[in-house]
């Protein structure tokens, strides 16, 4: 899958996503953990979640800007429904999005997965869901859980090697 079409698949999960502060359907805390070919502990700031009543479609989604050294990370993952407690993969039917991290000079590792193609994995386990807000449109979430990932570098990205991915929120 391209950064391209990944980027798309995030749009509607991280415009939700910004500020520091709680909100409603967003978790008090985000860490993630990087392995492998980049390393560190990272605040994710809060996580989010949602269901569009409209496509039946659930959202789960944190980011970490990248900053200087600091490389940035996405998690966007829509799977079919509302979130509830479950485990959600890229070999769900209706699953897309995943993670991605960048690095420096344009290099990329990807876990993702589409209609179309699929690369790395992700695991989404979701142990706490309470609706937090709801409207004609959907609803919100508040979540705990985990997201764990194995991201190989991107075809033609200049990364190399394998990012592995731990998150808890």
């Amino acid at each position: 899958m391209t950064r391209s079409i990944f980027a798309a698949a995030a749009t509607l999960v991280l415009a939700a996503c910004g500020g520091s502060s709680t909100g409603l359907g967003q978790s008090g805390h985000c860490s993630v953990t990087l392995s492998g070919a980049q390393t560190g502990t990272y605040d994710c700031q809060t996580a989010f979640a949602a269901w569009d009543s409209s496509k039946n479609q659930g959202s789960f989604g944190f980011q970490v800007a990248q900053s200087g050294t600091a490389p940035g990370i996405v998690a966007a993952i829509t799977f079919p429904g509302e979130p509830h407690s479950a485990t959600f993969s890229q070999s769900d039917t209706g699953a897309s999005g995943g993670v991605i991290v960048s690095g420096a000079s344009s290099s990329y590792w990807i876990a993702s997965s589409d209609a179309s193609s699929t690369q790395g994995t992700y695991s989404l386990k979701l142990t706490g869901v309470s609706s937090a807000y709801s409207n004609s449109s959907g609803k919100t979430y508040s979540t705990t859980g985990t997201v764990d990932g194995t991201l190989p570098a991107a075809s033609g990205s200049g990364a190399s090697g394998t990012v592995t991915l731990h998150a808890t929120f």
